[in-house]
């Protein structure tokens, strides 16, 4: 168990550094184009690591749902870094950041998982902490931004990513947690170069700087990363375990993009961020 929860905090903190490096590159290139080398970055990655740890047979009927869950990603990652340009990236990158909610009630739904009492509270905590740390409740300016569409599509991406991290489990059974990433990345991959390839060609008058492929390859870097310690950790313990640990990261984001973005953060922000790591803390002492 504790290499379960060693691994979903390594995930956690890849999740972070996945979000910022998406916001900036997006930023300075275009979500669009961010996100389709971010894709082959990753994919080169795994391409080097393959060799050393795929050793089990993809089945068909995993295969296919794993495949369908690499196309949603595909398709909800540059809508959550559209959120991160145009919106407030603090408010929407935390937002999306609850993912973990859908995981858990997916997980004891589909999966038959379940928590206990203990669990429970700390799960709670670790998302009153993420709402506390992302939403200036005081200011009617911050929630007036709250109901722009970008943050409701931040929400839609947060569905999105729930029902990814829950349903990957299937695949990691069936076939393998290395195998699972593989198959989600290749599909991931293939996607965006069928989606995104034509609304970058509609911008090719947008400057391009080589330096700025420093952010789609540190992005791959957390993303990778992060996707295989998530994948690892199902395979030592439960999804409803797994997902709040790694998907409370929103509180080290918010804590990042104070200094990234110049986000002021709130006497109520800091009590979410604290609240987010009690709850983390507390949860894989129970998990124990």
């Amino acid at each position: 168990m504790l290499g379960a929860i060693l691994l979903s905090l390594l995930a956690h903190i890849g999740f972070a550094g996945n979000d910022l490096s998406g916001a900036i590159g997006a930023r300075k290139m275009d979500s669009a184009r961010m996100a389709l080398y971010a894709w082959i970055c990753g994919s080169v990655l795994f391409a080097i690591l393959t060799p050393f740890l795929f050793h089990n047979a993809l089945i068909l009927k995993p295969f296919i749902v794993n495949a369908v869950l690499g196309i949603e990603l595909a398709v909800s990652y540059p809508l959550f870094l559209q959120t991160l340009v145009k919106g407030n990236p603090t408010i929407n990158g935390v937002i999306a950041g609850t993912f973990p909610i859908w995981v858990v009630i997916f997980s004891l739904i589909f999966f038959g998982e379940s928590l206990t009492g203990a669990q429970a509270i700390s799960a709670v905590v670790i998302f009153v902490g993420i709402i506390l740390s992302s939403l200036h409740l005081k200011r009617r300016t911050k929630l007036k931004s709250l109901m722009n569409r970008y943050s409701l599509l931040a929400l839609i991406v947060s569905l999105m990513w729930g029902i990814n991290f829950a349903f990957v489990r299937y695949p990691i059974e069936q076939y393998g947690w290395f195998e699972a990433n593989i198959v989600t990345q290749v599909f991931a991959t293939v996607s965006s170069i069928i989606f995104l390839s034509p609304i970058i060609r509609r911008h090719k008058k947008e400057k391009f700087k080589k330096e700025d492929l420093k952010w789609p390859i540190s992005n791959a870097l957390f993303g990778v990363t992060s996707g295989m310690a998530y994948n690892f950790a199902l395979t030592l313990t439960s999804s409803s375990i797994v997902a709040p640990i790694a998907g409370s990261y929103p509180g080290l984001y918010a804590i990042a993009s104070y200094f990234i973005f110049k986000e002021k953060l709130t006497r109520q922000q800091i009590v979410g961020v604290v609240m987010v790591l009690i709850g983390v803390i507390s949860l894989s002492f129970f998990s124990l």
